[in-house]
Parts: C-alpha cells; sequence; structure tokens
C-alpha cells in the first residue's frame, strides 16, 4: 500500500514541476520586461504580474500591484488604478485578510463607477460577491453577483455571462437549493460549450460534481469532477488543479477511501501552500483530519482538527465579519448619497433644462405664429392675385371671343359681300348687255326715225314746192 502511495506521490510531483517550468517562462519574460519598457507601459506589464493570481504567491503580486497603483496615480490613469485594486484584493483574500480585500475591491468599484467602465464595474460586483460568498455572506454575495449577471448580459461577453451564472449556481448550491444550482450550471455549461471555454467547462464540472454529491447522487460524482482535473492539468491551472484535487479527495473520503484520497490532498494542499491560499489550506486540514480518522489514527486527527478550527476562526471571525459588513454599509450609503446628490443636481438640471425648453418652445411658437400669419397673409394676397387674375383673364378670353365672333362676322359679311358683288356684276353685265340691246335696237330706230324724219322733211319740202308751183 505504501509503495502504491509512493508512486502517486512522485506523479504528482512530476506533474507539479512541469506546470511550475511551463508558467515560470511566462513570468520571467514579464518581468524582464519590466526593466526594458517606459514607466507608462510597466503598469500593463504590473497589472498582467499582479493578475497572475494562481501562479505567483499573494505577496509577490502585492509588490507588483502596488507598483501599478503609484505609476498609475503618477499618469492618473483611472482605469488601471482600479486593475490593481482588484488584484490586490484578490491577493489580500487569498492571505485571508478580508478586511483589506474588501476595502480595495470598493476602491476599485468607486474609480469604475466615475469612469462608467461597464466591464469594470461587473469585475468589481464579481469581486466583491466572491469575498462575501467566502465569508458565508450569502445573500450579499448573491446581490453583488446578480449585479454582475445583468451588466454582463448588457455588455454581450457570453464567458462572462457563463462565469456569472456560474457564481450564482455557486450560491444556490452553498443554500442547498440545489436543482436552481444545476439550472444555472448547465446553463452555463452551455455557453461555455458553445464557444470552447476549457476553463469554465472545467469549473462547471466540477461544481455539478459538487451538487450531485452535496444531494445525495454520489454515483455522478467522480465522473464529473475527473473531467474538470484532466482539463485543468491539460490547461496547467496550479488553482483550478488544487481546488478539483481537493474535491476528488473529498469524494473518497466521504466514501470511505482515505488511501485514494490521499495523494490528492496532498497535491492540493502543496499548491494551496505554494499560492498562499489560507482559505484552501484551511479545507485541507479538515481533510487530513478526517483522513486519519478514518485510518483510525486519534491523535493526528485531533491536531489537525484544531489546526482546521483556529484557522477558521481567523478567517471568520465575527469582529472581522463586522468590520466587513460596515465597510460595505459605509460604500453603500456614500454611494446613496451621491446619487442622492447625483439626483438633486440633475433636478435642478432637469427644472433648467425644461425652463429652457419652454422659452425655446416659446420663442419657436411665436416664430411659427409669425410665419403663419404671414403665410396666411401671403396665401390670402396669392388667393385675391389669383382671383383677380381668373377675372381678368374670363374678361379677355370673353373680349377674345368676342373679337373672333366679330372677325367671324365681319369675315362672313365679306363672303357675302363679295358675293354680293359677284352678282351685281352678273347684273350689271346682263344689264349692260341688255342696255347695249337696247342702244343698238334704239340707234336702229333712231336711224329709222331720222331717216324718216329726213323723208318726212323731204316730202314736206316737195309738198311746199309743189304747193309754190
Amino acid at each position: 500500500m505504501n509503495i502504491k502511495r509512493g508512486f502517486f506521490i512522485s506523479i504528482i510531483i512530476f506533474l507539479f514541476i512541469n506546470i511550475l517550468i511551463a508558467f515560470a517562462g511566462e513570468i520571467d519574460t514579464l518581468k524582464s520586461r519590466l526593466e526594458n519598457v517606459s514607466d507608462q507601459e510597466k503598469i500593463v506589464v504590473l497589472n498582467k504580474l499582479a493578475g497572475i493570481y494562481w501562479e505567483l504567491p499573494p505577496n509577490e503580486r502585492i509588490a507588483f500591484a502596488e507598483q501599478a497603483v503609484d505609476l498609475s496615480e503618477k499618469f492618473h490613469d483611472q482605469n488601471s488604478k482600479a486593475e490593481a485594486f482588484n488584484h490586490l484584493g484578490v491577493a489580500y483574500n487569498n492571505l485571508g485578510d478580508s478586511q483589506k480585500s474588501m476595502d480595495y475591491f470598493l476602491k476599485a468599484l468607486k474609480i469604475m463607477e466615475q469612469i462608467d467602465d461597464k466591464s469594470g464595474i461587473a469585475n468589481s460586483y464579481l469581486n466583491i460577491g466572491q469575498a462575501n460568498f467566502y465569508l458565508n455572506n450569502f445573500d450579499k454575495a448573491l446581490e453583488y453577483f446578480q449585479k454582475n449577471l445583468n451588466l454582463r448580459y448588457q455588455i454581450g461577453d457570453k464567458k462572462y455571462i457563463s462565469q456569472a451564472l456560474n457564481t450564482i449556481g455557486n450560491v444556490m448550491s452553498k443554500t442547498a437549493k440545489y436543482d436552481k444550482a444545476l439550472e444555472y450550471y448547465f446553463k452555463a455549461l452551455d455557453i461555455s460549450n458553445e464557444i470552447n471555454d476549457k476553463m469554465g467547462i472545467s469549473q462547471l464540472y466540477n461544481n455539478i460534481g459538487n451538487v450531485y454529491l452535496a444531494s445525495g447522487e454520489t454515483g455522478r460524482v467522480f465522473e464529473y469532477r475527473l473531467k474538470s482535473l484532466q482539463i485543468v492539468r491539460e490547461l496547467g491551472d496550479k488553482w483550478e488543479i488544487a481546488l478539483t484535487t481537493y474535491n476528488i479527495a473529498e469524494y473518497f473520503l466521504l466514501n470511505n477511501q482515505p488511501e485514494k484520497a490521499y495523494p490528492y490532498i496532498l497535491e492540493s494542499q502543496k499548491l494551496a501552500k505554494y499560492l498562499e491560499n489560507k482559505g484552501l489550506i484551511r479545507d485541507n486540514l479538515y481533510n487530513f483530519s478526517l483522513y486519519h480518522e478514518l485510518r483510525e489514527n486519534y491523535q493526528k486527527a485531533l491536531k489537525y482538527q484544531k489546526d482546521y478550527a483556529e484557522l477558521t476562526k481567523n478567517l471568520f471571525s465575527e469582529e472581522l465579519s463586522e468590520k466587513i459588513a460596515e465597510m460595505q454599509i459605509k460604500y453603500e450609503t456614500e454611494k446613496k448619497e451621491k446619487e442622492n446628490q447625483t439626483y438633486k443636481l440633475q433636478l435642478e438640471k432637469v427644472r433648467t433644462e425644461r425652463l429652457q425648453f419652454m422659452l425655446g418652445l416659446l420663442i419657436v411658437l411665436l416664430i411659427t405664429f409669425i410665419i403663419y400669419y404671414r403665410y396666411r397673409v401671403k396665401k390670402k394676397l396669392a388667393l385675391l392675385l389669383e382671383e383677380l387674375v381668373a377675372k381678368r383673364t374670363q374678361e379677355l378670353q370673353q373680349k377674345i371671343n368676342e373679337l373672333e365672333q366679330a372677325k367671324e362676322n365681319l369675315h362672313n359679311a365679306h363672303e357675302e359681300l363679295k358675293k354680293y358683288r359677284d352678282h351685281l356684276k352678273e347684273l350689271v353685265k346682263e344689264r349692260t348687255k341688255e342696255l347695249e340691246e337696247k342702244n343698238k335696237k334704239l340707234e336702229e330706230f333712231n336711224e329709222l326715225f331720222v331717216d324718216r324724219e329726213f323723208r318726212i322733211k323731204e316730202l314736206k319740202d316737195k309738198i311746199k314746192e309743189l304747193e309754190g308751183k
């Protein structure tokens, strides 16, 4: 049995070393860049280093984030400053300092709200929700997770929508609403499969396994947790490996298989210590206690149980919870006051704008009335002119018609006159002919008459002559 356990541990150590080597290269590259870039460019590199949550110890990440804050203030880069605050919040949360963690998360949120960075606001909601979740403030966690989801839908980034659904599923799982938890998880899993988000798929497999375990459907638990572990080993994410190996160890312990659980407890605890994640260190202490209890090594089981209780006390003290609650209340109160002040300013602005609008509307109405009045006058004049033109046109047309009629009458008279003239010519011609004939006859008659007169005269002369004789 010891040989088998040693073999498993050797495999785990080998895989762990290879993962460290892979990520060390990326970290060394970023560190070397710090020496060759300007101060302003350093902010980006420092935030990247501070954001390698599960590859660097929290204290080292804090140092990088604090440098990023200083440089951000120097260059008045509020966005980068808020990002650094978020990294500080995560690092202090890993160290178990929930009060400092919440303080930085709220600072980041204030800045993101001031610059209206929706993505940044959503990230802050997520971080504040996670901080409350780990303190078992599930109502508050759900409030911030729901805010995150609503913003993610507005932004439309499917990866973060899936992540937001996942976090709400976690709250449902912790509050024993297992059907609702699975509903959120499978919605998120559909999206992660659609976009091929392997890390998201792995986390969801893990969480679905947790629900099946909590709800008593143990037959499907190992299937999902093993699929999750296969993915995170491919990706080399130390935090996810630590979390998934913890979950697999928990499964074997609950099924009374301590020997199978032990190598997973060791791997998870080794990574948790490397990452200085006190929450996971505490949970693994409980698994060590349970492991020794199942092996009937009660003295070691009690020791680990005491260590677990002591760390739990440090992480979840009542005083700390009250301080964090006060910080959130203070933030929300300040936010409400700021919103009220903003509302008052907006109300005054609305009143001023309304007055300006009314005045502008009055001027517009006056101008409209003047334009309309002038339009009516012009229209009336146009109608009068149109009527006058129509009347004049009608009169002119009447005159034209009369002239046309007169012209036609004149033409007719001319035609008649022509006909009469032609007729008269014919009459004259006939009368002339008749006169000529009569003249001719008259001349003939006249000749006869003259001849007769001559004859009468001659006759009278002869009579006289005879009478003289």
